[in-house]
């Protein structure tokens, strides 16, 4: 593994560290950290010639789907534009575990250390995580538009002559 992955990680183990007693961004952050488990276990799988030919589709067209351009949320969003990319991988991952025989699968879920409720834990973390931002930007948007309602309400209430004395205004003018 590169210095540059190991350090990023490592970020994001410390983050997941201080996030832990978030409800929504420590399960978050700490499915965020075992992505190369995913992405180690997520191959071994689509080479197996045990795992079905589905299963290997599924895997592919996640694959396909998370470093494609075209997105349901596009990918420069920071963080909801990686959510869904996310949420195809795990789906394509638990449907592979699930479709493939126990004997195939249970050995490379051990060496990955990864454990079938934990793909449905961080499934359900990148749920939360979804709802949370989504949450989130409903309010962002909600408070920049009653700012701006404000506004609007304030300059038809009081006009662009605010400032001055409405008693010196010439009528005939």
């Amino acid at each position: 593994m590169s210095s540059i992955t190991s350090g990023w990680i490592d970020s994001v183990q410390r983050a997941a560290q201080r996030a832990q007693g978030h409800p929504v961004l420590g399960p978050y952050l700490a499915m965020i950290t075992r992505l190369p488990s995913y992405a180690r276990l997520g191959a071994e799988l689509a080479r197996d010639p045990e795992v079905p030919a589905s299963a290997k589709t599924a895997l592919i067209a996640a694959g396909a789907y998370a470093i494609s351009p075209i997105d349901l949320v596009p990918g420069f969003i920071p963080v909801a534009g990686q959510l869904d990319d996310l949420a195809a991988l795990l789906l394509a991952i638990r449907l592979a575990v699930r479709m493939s025989p126990k004997e195939v699968v249970i050995p490379h879920l051990e060496r990955s250390g990864i454990s079938q409720e934990q793909i449905d834990s961080d499934l359900l973390a990148v749920r939360d995580a979804t709802i949370w931002i989504a949450q989130r930007a409903g309010r962002a948007i909600r408070n920049f538009a009653n700012a701006g309602y404000r506004r609007i309400n304030s300059f038809a209430r009081y006009g662009p002559f605010r400032a001055i004395d409405r008693t010196t205004i010439d009528p005939t003018l």
